[in-house]
Parts: C-alpha cells; sequence; structure tokens
C-alpha cells in the first residue's frame, strides 16, 4: 500500500457518504487523511498504538473485550493519553481465552458495548496513525464495528510493526518460506530491545509494548533507508 492508494480509497469512500448523515465521530474520521505528508520524516508523525482482546481468534464469531492504546508523537510516548476500556462482547467468553487475557464474564458484565467503546475510541484516535502488532487482526475487529456503524471502514493510515520488522531483521524471502518470521513476535523483539513487557496478553499491556518497540524501529527503518512516511507507508502501510 501507498499514500495514493490510501487517498483515492479515501475519496472514493467520501463520495459514497456524501449525502449520508454519518455521527461527528465519522464524518471526523472520513478527514483522517488531511494533512499527511508523505515527504515527512516518519520519526515525528502522531501515532495511535492500539491492541485489543477478543473471545477468541475466529473473526466470524469472536468480539472484542478490551481496548487498550498509547498515542506516540515524535517518537515519544504519551503517558498521560492513554485508552483503556473493557467491551462486552455479548457473548460467553472461552476458558480458553480467559486463561490467555484474564477477562472473565464477571469483568466484563457491566461494560459498554463494543461499538460505544469503539466510538470512543475513534473520538481518541482523531487522524492519528494507527500502529498495531499483526494489524489485520486488530483491523479486523475494528472495522467490522466501523461498517456495521457508519457503512465504512476506518479511513486512518495503519503501520504494522511486524512488516517494520521484516523489513529491518529479516532477509529477504522471495519463495515465502517465512524464514525467520519468529524473530517478529512481540516477545522476541521485546527481548532484542531489552524491553520488559508489564501484563503480558492484556489489551493495555500489548499496547505499551508494541509502543516501546515503535520507539526502536523508526529509528533502525530511517537508518535503513525507509525515513519517510511514504517510505513507512509503503514498507509496512496495511489497507
Amino acid at each position: 500500500m501507498n499514500l495514493w492508494q490510501a487517498r483515492l480509497v479515501n475519496q472514493a469512500i467520501r463520495l459514497r457518504l456524501a449525502r449520508r448523515k454519518l455521527a461527528p465521530e465519522a464524518r471526523g474520521n472520513l478527514m483522517a487523511l488531511e494533512g499527511k505528508d508523505g515527504k515527512a520524516p516518519a520519526m515525528d508523525q502522531r501515532y495511535v498504538v492500539v491492541d485489543l482482546e477478543t473471545t477468541g481468534l475466529d473473526h466470524t464469531k469472536d468480539r472484542v473485550v478490551s481496548v487498550g492504546a498509547f498515542r506516540v508523537v515524535g517518537g515519544r510516548i504519551r503517558l498521560g493519553e492513554v485508552f483503556s476500556e473493557l467491551a462486552n462482547p455479548g457473548r460467553g467468553i472461552p476458558v480458553e481465552s480467559i486463561k490467555v487475557h484474564g477477562i472473565t464474564p464477571d469483568n466484563i458484565r457491566n461494560a459498554r458495548p463494543a461499538w460505544e467503546v469503539f466510538r470512543e475510541f475513534l473520538l481518541y484516535l482523531g487522524g492519528d496513525i494507527v500502529v498495531a502488532h499483526h494489524a489485520r487482526f486488530d483491523l479486523f475487529f475494528l472495522n467490522r464495528v466501523m461498517r456495521a456503524q457508519y457503512g465504512m471502514r476506518m479511513q486512518n493510515l495503519v503501520v504494522d510493526t511486524v512488516l517494520m520488522c521484516r523489513a529491518i531483521h529479516i532477509e529477504p524471502d522471495p519463495y515465502g518460506q517465512k524464514k525467520g518470521a519468529k524473530r517478529c513476535s512481540l516477545d522476541v523483539l521485546a527481548a532484542r530491545y531489552g524491553l520488559e513487557v508489564p501484563e503480558r496478553h492484556t489489551a493495555l499491556g500489548d499496547a505499551l509494548a508494541t509502543a516501546m518497540i515503535l520507539q526502536r524501529l523508526l529509528p533502525d527503518m530511517a537508518a535503513g533507508g525507509w525515513k519517510t512516511l511514504a517510505d513507512l507507508i509503503s514498507v509496512a502501510g496495511v489497507l
């Protein structure tokens, strides 16, 4: 994906929804690409690093139970600008999933449904670039809510730290053998950069770990020749 493609898709969605009455947060999200300069340094951008915990890994039936996010501006994590909320999935949570993230039915009994939580998240997000580890997984769940509530997918640029890692740390793989792919796991990257991962497998803990990894990956990307926002999106962008 490149920035031009993202703008083209955004324009098409704007035209399709031009006459539809949209909620303020959705109307604002349509403008998420405004002001994005592909020639600007990637290090100077505003990012929101997000992680979701879900009832499971099945895209067709599982739902979000927790959203955690940190904002990174100019390479610095703004610890005072955190988003963290449980979501009621409207269904049971399998024991296998509880063992991973520790969220029980009692924890989410009084939580708001995912669409209400995500509405607040959109307001928190603004036009910032979304960052996630294995971003397609999180993006699927976020966009399912977006399409159900607003009839469109999320318009923010999305960057995957796994793709950043593969560009920097893994040799080319023209035959698709995925050699060295495990070297881009969250735990391996944290160990590589000497980072402690607090509260692993919680949305906020994994979001913080990913944000700290992003802080290290951005200078490594620049050293490897991917210095601008356009460079970053061309290598690690997810549409």
